[in-house]
């Protein structure tokens, strides 16, 4: 490939549309996960918010990823679009100021399990989610075709190593489990020809089963 050929190699941004769909999947789940919490189990609603933490933290590395290198770029380069992008930006600032206060609220319910607690954080938490579904689906339709026009795939994939960089080594096959969850074969089979070759030998020899034990804590039931 000459040179002219690799400054025009634009993203596959088809990675984003699984992340966003992980996301949006188990942050819908999470009001009725709490709500079904039985009063004074306080095991099953420590286990609750350990996965409201850690998605928490997920959405909040992917989203400082985007605030760091995805919209700098698209302000300078298509500068048509400022308003839209500026959007984005407030969006992501609602959707910190929601997982702040169910954190808050979380921390609470974990200590006591009680329908004072319970209710509170379930209200916040489906504000959170359909926060979180207006803003993924307007990315998805506006901002990732204006990606693929002027981002390169070299800064694209940056943006996603950012995100894979910030798992803790002992989560990456967990986090791969949910974001895989659902996916068809094929983008299924896509996604993980795109990773090296280990982490794919570590996720069909390792991956698959332990992700389905985290699951299984979670929700009760094998996954999809």
């Amino acid at each position: 490939m000459n040179a002219t050929a690799q400054t025009i190699e634009r993203p596959d941004t088809t990675d984003m549309v699984l992340v966003h769909r992980a996301f949006r999947r188990h942050f819908d789940a999470l009001p009725d996960l709490v709500r079904g919490v039985a009063d004074g189990d306080t095991a099953r609603a420590r286990r609750i918010v350990e996965f409201l933490t850690e998605l928490d933290t997920g959405l909040h590395h992917h989203h400082s990823a985007e605030d760091e290198l995805m919209w700098p770029l698209l302000l300078e380069r298509a500068k048509t679009d400022g308003a839209l992008i500026l959007r984005m930006e407030e969006q992501h600032e609602r959707i910190a100021e929601l997982i702040s206060r169910a954190d808050r609220q979380a921390t609470e319910f974990a200590t006591s399990a009680n329908p004072r607690t319970r209710e509170p954080l379930a209200l916040t938490l489906s504000a959170l989610a359909a926060a979180l579904d207006e803003h993924m689906t307007e990315e998805e339709a506006t901002i990732l075709p204006l990606v693929a026009q002027v981002m390169t795939a070299p800064e694209w994939e940056a943006l996603g190593e950012r995100g894979r960089a910030a798992i803790p080594k002992n989560r990456q096959l967990i986090f791969l489990g949910f974001v895989l969850q659902g996916v068809p074969p094929t983008a299924r089979r896509k996604f993980l020809a795109d990773m090296p070759f280990p982490a794919r030998l570590a996720w069909h020899l390792l991956g698959r089963r332990t992700f389905a034990k985290e699951y299984h804590s979670i929700y009760g039931t094998a996954p999809e």
